[in-house]
């Protein structure tokens, strides 16, 4: 009986261990509440109640006895999401500068722990307006440019690569600064982000977009440089160094005359196009022969040297002749 009792004993504490960390993993893991500013009200988004109705209920007290609050139920926003909001007599009631709110919610009869809502994390309308004309507030369009021929041998290398050219407002000068992508840093992940909501659908106000917007906005504002680059006839050129495909942040500044400040950035994905010819050229050698001519006179002359000879011969055989002629007559 007795050893009965001690595993009896040693299953339910095992038991307790279980539920204790059990309890401890749901604690660890409790989403983020997202909150929206409208202008009317405050939208309350917790990604474990969106999914059905609920009850919620305000107090200062973390410990209030919840058989005493005022529960109310949720609504839901345009894209069906039950949430909880703050109007302006809540705020007005339940909220203050001086102390923390605490906010109760009921599903199915189980309450769960309370949770603080502090208002001023809220994103606003503008901050989402904001967010979602990233990279649309500086006009910009891609180019290409030619390089410098390079020249070895008979071999001349022609490169075309990628830039972006701002489209100039007049009164405005511009600056910029590029941060290589690396996959992994912060840049990296306010790139994604920015591809990620650039897909949001017009006024989609869902816990996981607000979210993202909301971490984007975060890190855009970390993220802003602090020393800038002047930007050359209005083109930012990829770096000498960049290969086909490396991608990277471009920041851009406009400052007007009264010195008003226009942030925005934009996403460059690097281009190199090249392309080597081998020349063929002929090279042509002038060769001079050198050829001895005969040595010719004037025409008249050589037909009277002709004729002398001619004569000259006559004369020579008409004189053996007479000679001839003597010997035979003696």
């Amino acid at each position: 009986m007795e050893k009965l009792f001690k595993k009896i004993a040693i299953v339910l504490l095992i038991s307790m261990i279980i539920v204790s960390l059990a309890q401890f993993s749901v604690n660890a893991t409790e989403e983020k509440t997202e909150i929206i500013k409208t202008q009317e009200e405050y939208l309350i988004y917790k990604k474990e109640t969106m999914k059905n109705s609920f009850q919620f209920a305000f107090s200062f007290d973390k410990d209030a006895d919840t058989s005493t609050l005022s529960f109310i139920n949720s609504i839901t926003d345009a894209e069906g999401n039950n949430i909880a909001y703050v109007d302006k007599t809540f705020e007005n009631t339940y909220f203050s500068a001086e102390k923390d709110t605490y906010m109760f919610v009921k599903q199915e009869d189980k309450i769960g722990n309370p949770e603080i809502i502090d208002l001023k994390t809220a994103i606003t309308q503008e901050t989402i307006d904001f967010v979602k004309t990233t990279s649309k507030r500086i006009t910009t369009s891609v180019g290409k440019i030619e390089e410098e021929p390079v020249i070895d041998g008979n071999i001349t290398k022609n490169t075309t690569v990628g830039c972006l050219k701002i489209e100039p407002k007049e009164g405005y000068t511009y600056e910029y600064k590029l941060v290589k992508l690396d996959g992994e840093s912060s840049y990296q992940r306010l790139a994604n982000l920015a591809k990620e909501i650039s897909n949001f659908e017009e006024n989609s106000n869902s816990y996981q977009n607000i979210s993202k917007i909301n971490e984007f906005n975060e890190l855009y504002n970390s993220l802003v440089p602090e020393k800038w680059n002047k930007v050359e006839n209005n083109t930012i050129l990829q770096p000498k160094d960049s290969k086909q495909n490396d991608e990277y942040i471009v920041w851009l500044k406009a400052t007007d005359s009264n010195a008003n400040e226009v942030v925005d950035i934009q996403f460059m994905t690097c281009t190199r196009e090249e392309n080597k010819q081998i020349s063929t050229e002929t090279v042509k050698e002038e060769v001079t022969t050198t050829t001895k001519l005969p040595v010719t006179f004037d025409s008249n002359m050589i037909l009277i040297i002709v004729f002398a000879i001619i004569i000259v011969a006559i004369i020579v055989l008409l004189v053996l002749k007479k000679k001839t002629s003597s010997k035979h007559s003696k």
